[in-house]
């Protein structure tokens, strides 16, 4: 097996036992039918509630990954025949010295996810193999449409995500990170796109520099080691800070809530297949008046995962009540 770091690896033909150190790949594991094969995976990954309902087994999975650390010790005990890893070279070291296999199935580019679904159901094997290449053809239609349909775009309204509010601390992804790549396919700019790294501490004076058209806020849950949330929570916790509503995007009711449904979609999920229709949508509205949000996620969870939402749980995921399914400043649930 070639893994996303390039390394060859060798696994077990038949896969039983999964340690999943990539927290947001919980969700592809799931997708492919081996969420039940989970025996270790990151914190608060399971606290998502839509994850919950749709894998009830996740809460009993022992969470012996804290980013990139692990106790050795129980992780043997949970006798895995493979780890999903973060990264190849010395992180998966630990592992193959413990004589774990360890794949590396993490996608830092958005043209790499559909790799990353293939190295995971070949990897998994059996049925895996073919959802896998069921998903893939549906992301690339996906991404074929949006092409054709944002070439008629004239415009390339600016976007900043902010992923968490800690403080005075607002975190946004650098110019090198997945946010700044769906923010681009979905036809907007990112200011954040000079800011190198992958989580940065941003000040509001840097964020009224930027004054951007558009304001995304990722709900917590899953990323980071956050325990779930909702996006409006964040929100209350922004506009305490001093120059929030002097933002054009809060003066012109631009704050939009992004969809958690098994994981943060704006995160390095499958879910990215949703995501980026939703970001789309909110950024060319006028170019995607067919594409119903709601009935999307829908058919999204119900074809690929085998789970149909109720419409509750549609308002959890999509953080309203909205018809359109857009979460804004002023209709996001709290």
């Amino acid at each position: 097996m070639t893994d996303l770091s390039g390394a060859k690896v060798t696994v077990p033909t038949t896969i039983n036992r999964i340690a999943e150190q990539f927290p947001a790949h919980t969700v592809a594991d799931i997708m492919l039918g081996v969420g039940d094969k989970l025996v270790a995976i990151q914190q608060n990954v399971s606290t998502i509630p839509f994850l919950q309902a749709v894998q009830p087994s996740i809460t009993k999975v022992p969470q012996l990954f804290h980013s990139s650390n692990v106790n050795m010790e129980q992780l043997l005990a949970q006798k895995p025949d493979v780890v999903s890893a973060l990264s190849g070279g010395d992180t998966a070291k630990p592992f193959q010295a413990a004589g774990i296999p360890a794949v590396v199935m993490v996608f830092p580019k958005y043209a790499q996810l559909t790799q990353s679904i293939t190295v995971a159901g070949e990897t998994y094997g059996g049925a895996a193999v073919a959802k896998a290449k069921a998903y893939n053809a549906y992301f690339d239609k996906v991404d074929s449409t949006l092409t054709s349909k944002l070439a008629k775009s004239t415009t390339k309204p600016t976007v900043v995500y902010i992923e968490a509010y800690a403080g005075n601390n607002i975190v946004v992804q650098g110019g090198s990170s997945l946010p700044d790549q769906w923010i681009t396919k979905a036809g907007g700019t990112d200011v954040a796109k000079g800011i190198s790294g992958s989580r940065v501490n941003v000040t509001m004076e840097q964020l009224l520099q930027w004054n951007p058209d558009n304001v995304i806020i990722q709900a917590p849950g899953g990323d980071q080691g956050l325990a779930a949330n909702t996006g409006a929570s964040v929100l209350a916790g922004l506009s305490k800070i001093s120059g929030w509503s002097d933002l054009k995007a809060v003066k012109s009711d631009k704050v939009f809530i992004d969809p958690r449904g098994l994981y943060a979609w704006g995160q390095y999920t499958v879910e990215q297949a949703v995501q980026l229709q939703w970001v789309a949508k909110v950024l060319n509205p006028s170019l995607f008046t067919d594409v119903d949000i709601r009935s999307v996620t829908r058919d999204f969870y119900k074809n690929y995962f085998g789970y149909t939402p109720s419409d509750t749980q549609l308002n959890d995921i999509l953080q309203t009540t909205s018809a359109d399914g857009i979460a804004t400043a002023k209709n996001a649930i709290s």
